[in-house]
């Protein structure tokens, strides 16, 4: 009996999330009106005392509603669904992505197609060992060999490549996981009945026999948008703990989704490339910002052993409080150089204090003094 609730459960999520016009800020609202009302699923769906208007809903949304009432029963359509071989993920299942919870607008359903069941072990493994890895359409030869090196070892160690699955950077980060034996797992802007490009068809099928996890907030019949591309972002971003950025333009969706994941509280890495290559704008940018410099693989392991986060885009220094060290370093992140004056002004941190701070950083070859101000070792 308890399967069938949940079963009903399931259905009813997913029948709110394909409706037309219905969106997330909307399904909640929805859930947090019937639970105060302690109204059932089915008697929202069959507007019991004219809840739907209680709830302001628009007309065009009723319609909606309506319209879907007459073409789908909640049940046949979770069923054509397993049929078709699209599995479902809702966000009150405990297989959920963790991580994906955990960020303040984590989709209602994923839509997910792989051959790998939703929940088990291999799964749940899969979902705790996460890095995003985006960049540019147009990799350069350059992103390619940051590629080659970086990633083979990141796959080696189990860690496992999210990507956006377009083509550039996107996808050669996930032919790298296939071909060294790792896992990917592929977000998407579009519904699985279509695929953008349409020429990357071929490879997603190639992938799926290959053990790859592709994922979607749309339902099945939803085409491909701009704003679909950015609004998947922050999935992205929201999956892992570290986003790297491999070549990126002075202006990108790269961006948006470093930009989610410092939101989310995530580590945020860029790879430094040629000043000839217009597509290390991006990059030197987030760098410049407190985006953690990569070199190596060894150096993405090291900050995501040590869950470091670098809160770049100067949100504040209010939680690091207790943290003098994590202080001192994120101002010299953001700043290039400063003097003892400003650290002092910045940091807070008493002078005495704060003078032992650098000299024990000096030691351990974090950083040095130029000039008078101190800096970073690169």
């Amino acid at each position: 009996m308890n399967h069938e609730v949940n079963r009903k459960r399931k259905a009813f999520l997913i029948g709110l999330v394909s409706i037309n016009g219905i969106g997330h800020k909307t399904v909640f609202k929805i859930l947090k009106v019937c639970q105060k009302r302690q109204l059932s699923d089915e008697e929202f769906w069959a507007n019991k005392n004219h809840i739907w208007q209680e709830m302001l809903l628009s007309e065009k949304i009723v319609e909606s509603i309506n319209k879907f009432k007459k073409e789908h029963n909640l049940l046949d359509n979770l069923a054509k669904l397993e049929v078709s071989g699209i599995q479902t993920l809702t966000f009150e299942e405990k297989a959920y992505p963790a991580l994906l919870l955990a960020t303040e607008d984590f989709p209602i359903v994923l839509f997910v197609k792989s051959h790998l069941k939703v929940g088990d072990e291999i799964w749940q493994n899969a979902f705790s060992q996460t890095i995003s890895v985006v960049g540019t359409r147009k990799i350069t030869a350059y992103g390619q060999l940051a590629i080659k090196q970086l990633l083979p070892p990141l796959i080696a160690a189990g860690k496992v490549i999210v990507s956006g699955f377009m083509y550039g950077v996107d996808l050669a980060a996930a032919q790298s996981a296939i071909e060294n034996n790792g896992q990917t797992i592929a977000v998407l802007g579009f519904g699985f009945n279509h695929c953008f490009p349409s020429s990357q068809k071929k490879i997603m099928q190639e992938f799926l026999e290959r053990g790859a996890i592709f994922l979607s907030e749309f339902p099945p019949e939803t085409q491909a948008k701009a704003a679909h591309f950015v609004i998947r972002n922050r999935i992205v971003a929201g999956l892992s703990k570290a986003t790297l950025v491999i070549e990126a333009a002075a202006r990108s969706g790269s961006h948006i989704t470093a930009s989610y994941a410092n939101d989310y509280g995530r580590l945020v890495m860029a790879v430094p490339g040629p000043i000839t290559n217009p597509f290390s704008e991006g990059t030197k940018a987030l760098i410049s910002q407190g985006a953690i410099l990569v070199n190596s693989a060894a150096d993405i392991l090291t900050e995501i052993g040590g869950d470091y986060h670098l809160d770049f885009l100067t949100k504040g220094t209010e939680n690091l409080a207790d943290k003098p060290t994590e202080k001192l370093l994120q101002n010299l992140t953001f700043y290039p150089e400063l003097a003892f004056e400003d650290l002092l002004k910045n940091t807070e941190i008493d002078s005495e204090k704060l003078n032992q701070l650098l000299f024990d950083l000096e030691l351990q070859g974090k950083i040095i003094k130029k000039w008078g101000k101190y800096c970073l070792v690169s």
